[in-house]
Parts: C-alpha cells; sequence; structure tokens
C-alpha cells in the first residue's frame, strides 16, 4: 500500500487494486463518495461517517480524521485496529495539537500520518521526531511496528 499527501486534508491511498482519494474529495476507484456510509470495491471497503473516513484493505485498517474530538467509548470501540491514522494536526482547520494527541494516544495506531497545513512543530515536539519527510509511505501488513509507534511525515506532493 502506498500513500501520499497531496496538501491541506488530501490524501491519495494506492491499494493493489483500487486507489482511494481522501479529503475535500472522495473516490474509491472510479466510485465518487458524497454520502456517509459504507462502499465497497475491489476488495477495498470504505466506511465515511461524521468526520472520519475509514479503509480496509489488505488486512490494514487506516482511518482519516480532519478535526478529532476525544471519543466516545462507542466511537472508540468502531475505531478499534486501526493500524495507520491520518490526523489534522496544529491547530485552525484541523485539530490542536493537544486534542490530536490525546485522540492519538486513545486510539493507539502502529503508525500516524499528520495532516497540517502550516504549524507541524508542536505535533512534532510532542512526539519527539524531525520534520524529516517522504514524498509517500509505503507498507505492507508485515512491515507495521509492533512495539513503538512510527510517525510518518509526508511531504506534500
Amino acid at each position: 500500500m502506498i500513500i501520499s499527501y497531496n496538501g491541506e486534508e488530501n490524501f491519495t491511498i494506492k491499494t493493489k487494486s483500487k486507489t482511494v482519494k481522501i479529503g475535500q474529495e472522495i473516490s474509491l476507484g472510479e466510485m465518487k463518495i458524497s454520502n456517509p456510509g459504507e462502499y465497497e470495491s475491489g476488495g477495498v471497503q470504505l466506511e465515511v461517517i461524521d468526520g472520519i473516513t475509514e479503509i480496509l484493505s489488505e488486512k490494514m485498517t487506516i482511518a482519516w480524521i480532519k478535526k478529532a474530538k476525544i471519543l466516545t467509548n462507542e466511537e472508540l470501540e468502531k475505531l478499534n485496529g486501526i493500524n495507520v491514522l491520518i490526523i489534522g494536526v496544529g491547530g485552525g482547520e484541523f485539530t490542536e495539537t493537544k486534542m490530536a494527541m490525546d485522540v492519538i494516544n486513545q486510539i493507539d495506531p502502529a503508525v500516524v500520518i499528520p495532516m497540517y497545513s502550516e504549524n507541524l512543530d508542536s505535533f512534532l515536539r510532542e512526539e519527539g521526531v524531525s520534520q524529516e519527510g517522504a514524498d509517500q509511505y509505503k507498507f505492507s501488513f508485515t512491515e507495521l511496528p509492533n512495539e513503538e509507534r512510527k510517525v510518518m511525515v509526508l511531504n506534500v506532493s
């Protein structure tokens, strides 16, 4: 699977069978998605609910949250088993850093990918990582970290 950052809240996720776009517009392959609900195409499942998009493919679950809030037990149960969390950080149109950290700790994903407009520094300080970014994140289920959470900063492509 390959995740690329297209700027602001927009990401492209390439699976073995489909390309998923999430952000201002959501699509699963050729299917444009404009309403909440569950969708499936080519072995990729997509669920869109109340500001959260969840993608299940290749034995992995990816969640996308632009503006996070502390999750209820019901929401947390629904998001159980998230491998990769794409979350807005830095405030403004995205989640404030402290709130983002609280939600990240609630979900406890193996990998966190921040979406940001400008202010990434406070989030990186909280996570204790540098701002070196990559153009994409390519991974498989067996390559996910088991112990320590990995923060993957992506450059806008």
